[in-house]
């Protein structure tokens, strides 16, 4: 008897060369460079949710099936891979107009970098022509100036949401806040986020780490059979 494994795949036919790229980018990052994992989260109803809930033996906790949200939102994050600071903001859908707001904000918290990379996944709107014209845009205009950093896109391969450090920091706030909630408006359930993300930020001021402990580490892309691309592997 043998039993069929889930493994963590992707079907790029480039995927060796886009990790090669992410992999000596983030070996090589200089004190003037930030690199971000960037990526959106939702839309997120704002109703009752399940989750693990301490109950009194004999009790059971109840989530209605059929619920009417209350609204939904829609956020937009980007996590450095140095500082393993978030930022965030709330979106009103996932498009390119989007990712231009959320770029600008961290091209204006960090004007005193030379470079910034972003990394994100396949999604139409991440490499849409408007999206790439504007970036040439921003950055001709920034050479100009001479003020703020360049702006650099690194794109993962396609079906390799692991590979995205972000979707961790969304999986924990989920279990944090949105799991077991009842909020009653949009703007309780982003205030409940944005204080999460405000004490993760303060958290690793207080205690440096790098985002993501197996991308750092070399071996864990050496052998790319590993992580190899295509839609299936032997066991």
């Amino acid at each position: 008897m043998r039993r069929a494994k889930q493994v963590l795949t992707s079907p790029d036919t480039d995927y060796r060369e886009k990790v090669e790229t992410l992999l000596q980018t983030l070996q090589t990052l200089r004190e003037t460079e930030m690199l971000f994992f960037v990526d959106e989260l939702g839309p997120l109803p704002v109703k009752k949710h399940g989750g693990r809930l301490f109950v009194k033996k004999g009790e059971a906790f109840v989530v209605p099936q059929y619920q009417t949200p209350k609204g939904s939102i829609i956020q937009a994050g980007a996590l450095s891979a140095t500082t393993n600071q978030m930022t965030w903001c709330f979106v009103q859908s996932k498009d390119s107009r989007a990712m231009v707001d959320l770029i600008e904000i961290l091209f204006n918290q960090h004007r005193d970098k030379t470079r910034l990379y972003i990394t994100w996944d396949a999604a139409s709107w991440h490499d849409s022509i408007s999206l790439v014209d504007w970036l040439e845009t921003f950055n001709q205009q920034t050479i100009k100036t001479e003020e703020g950093p360049l702006l650099a896109l690194l794109p993962l391969p396609s079906c390799s949401q692991f590979l995205n450090i972000i979707e961790s920091a969304f999986g924990v706030m989920k279990k944090a806040v949105i799991h077991h909630s009842d909020y009653q408006s949009d703007d309780e359930m982003k205030t409940a986020i944005s204080q999460h993300f405000v004490e993760r930020n303060v958290y690793f001021q207080e205690n440096p780490k790098r985002a993501g402990k197996k991308i750092w580490e070399i071996d864990f892309f050496r052998d790319m059979d590993i992580l190899r691309s295509g839609n299936y592997r032997e066991w």
